[in-house]
């Protein structure tokens, strides 16, 4: 477990919601597998407490070379559904772009 927080040190990977699950070493990349998640927050438009409703498909980032090999995050980002008004949530990071 360490060593994935060091990966994340090393990786400038600041959001401390972002937990590396593991890594795997391809033969012609690395893959970052890793997790984003938040508590539930409250509805923006009508106030309502959201509920965690499940992982969306992983997003495929490119990211730094590694030891002369490319590397790409695949990162597993929570959805929400807020209770009263059904719509849906997903978390958002700096290292990512909005719709990706």
């Amino acid at each position: 477990m360490e060593q994935l927080h060091f990966i994340t040190k090393l990786r400038d990977i600041k959001n401390p919601n972002i937990q590396i699950i593991d890594i795997i070493n391809r033969d012609s990349h690395k893959e970052i597998i890793a997790k984003l998640d938040y508590e539930a927050p409250s509805c923006p438009d009508c106030g309502s407490q959201m509920k965690k409703y499940d992982f969306q498909k992983s997003s495929k980032i490119p990211y730094l070379e590694t030891t002369g090999m490319p590397a790409r995050i695949l990162l597993r980002k929570r959805r929400f559904k807020y209770y009263h008004c059904s719509k849906m949530m997903v978390v958002e990071t700096s290292i990512i772009k909005k719709n990706h």
